[in-house]
């Protein structure tokens, strides 16, 4: 048997954002941060968004947590552009009990400043 999505949450943000932190922070705000499965399933979640540095020798990192597990396929650089491209990345977590759970996108930079801007945030229960 293939598998499903079952439900899926969506949210968007249109305002500009930026970050100097050089350790993993919240994305705030990361729409669907609490997600409720009905029974055991995979959670994928999906970050697309426009996003830039501050200087080519800089990158955007992310990675998404799943009940404060980084889910796979773990930390991604997002971008190093200084200018405004869109950028995405998909997250999940296999075998996740029924119940609610917290999935969010943290980001830092590895030095200057990363923008992101024009962004969805989508998590699906999957069986």
């Amino acid at each position: 048997m293939a598998n499903t999505p079952v439900r899926m949450l969506t949210g968007t943000a249109e305002r500009e954002d930026s970050t100097t932190a050089t350790t993993f922070q919240d994305l705030v705000p990361t729409p669907g941060q609490v997600f409720s499965t009905t029974a055991a399933a995979t959670l994928t979640a999906l970050l697309v968004t426009e996003c830039r540095v501050s200087a080519a020798t800089v990158r955007l990192e992310v990675r998404i947590m799943i009940d404060g597990t980084v889910a796979h396929p773990g930390v991604v650089a997002l971008t190093s552009r200084v200018k405004y491209g869109t950028s995405s990345h998909l997250g999940f977590k296999t075998a996740v009990p029924a119940g609610s759970h917290t999935v969010k996108v943290q980001w830092r930079v590895s030095g200057g400043t990363g923008f992101v801007r024009n962004r969805s945030f989508t998590v699906w229960e999957v069986r």
